[in-house]
């Protein structure tokens, strides 16, 4: 059995790809409040929450907002890298004790090119969150 098998989002990779994919996994356990990564850090990997919540958080002119959370079996900073730029825009805190599953940024990129119905999941994900920042964005001004 693998640390994937109860992520939905990875539903259609055969148990050969997420048995692969696992090697290049972690599972991780979060203190509250402790910092997932930053805001313009270098995007490495890409985070599905396994237990808990997650607090995006981005500086504002000069105000810390909080764009969303990102519930138990949700993914996270996704976005970061399927951008040319690879940078992360937003600041993943831990808002209480959680954990999470570290995917490394080529081994799903990877998988994307070979499930194309997966690209098609991340992408309705990023955009979604796309308009949410902006109309968030938006209100700050």
């Amino acid at each position: 059995m693998s640390i994937l098998d109860w992520i939905k989002l990875l539903d259609e990779l055969t148990k050969t790809d997420k048995e692969n994919l696992s090697l290049f996994c972690q599972l991780k356990s979060l203190k509250k409040w402790e910092i997932i990564f930053k805001e313009w850090e270098e995007a490495i990997a890409m985070y599905i929450l396994k237990t808990w919540k997650i607090e995006i958080r981005k500086d504002i002119d000069w105000k810390i907002v909080v764009l969303w959370n990102v519930e138990a079996e949700e993914i996270l900073w996704e976005m970061a890298l399927f951008w040319d730029d690879n940078k992360r825009m937003a600041t993943a805190v831990a808002i209480e004790e959680c954990e999470l599953i570290t995917i490394l940024s080529f081994s799903i990129k990877d998988l994307t090119k070979k499930y194309p119905l997966l690209y098609e999941k991340i992408k309705d994900i990023i955009n979604d969150r796309i308009i949410d920042n902006k109309i968030i964005e938006s209100t700050m001004k």
